[in-house]
């Protein structure tokens, strides 16, 4: 078994998939994602939507409101995933080794300074 990403690219094709946010019934806006997120994470996260809600099939103007509600959280809930969940760990682990190597007022003297708290 081989992942879409990397069939896709054996086969010469885009990697990146145009995600619906909120639905093709209910917007046409889209955004680049890598083919295996839209996959298994944005397409799954549509597919647990009420059905009237993603399929729209009368065009209700609040069904559609609803769906794009839907598709930014789920694409913001994806991002901060992507983004930022490592970020925090990787700070602390800095700060525990610039302590090591520097001190436990390691940020005095250098450009971070301007950030630490004011006591």
């Amino acid at each position: 078994m081989i992942c879409a990403h990397c069939d896709r690219k054996v086969k010469g094709k885009a990697t990146l998939d145009n995600h619906h946010v909120a639905g093709k019934a209910n917007s046409p806006v889209t955004i680049p994602v890598p083919v295996n997120d839209h996959l298994a994470r944005l397409n799954v996260d549509q597919y647990e939507w009420p059905k009237e809600t993603l399929e729209n099939p009368n065009g209700s103007p609040l069904r559609a409101a609803a769906a794009r509600i839907r598709g930014f959280i789920d694409v913001v809930y994806y991002l901060i995933e992507k983004l930022l969940l490592g970020i925090p760990e990787a700070l602390e682990e800095l700060d525990d080794f610039l302590v090591k190597i520097r001190g436990p007022e390691w940020w005095k003297g250098t450009p971070l300074e301007k950030y630490a708290p004011k006591r």
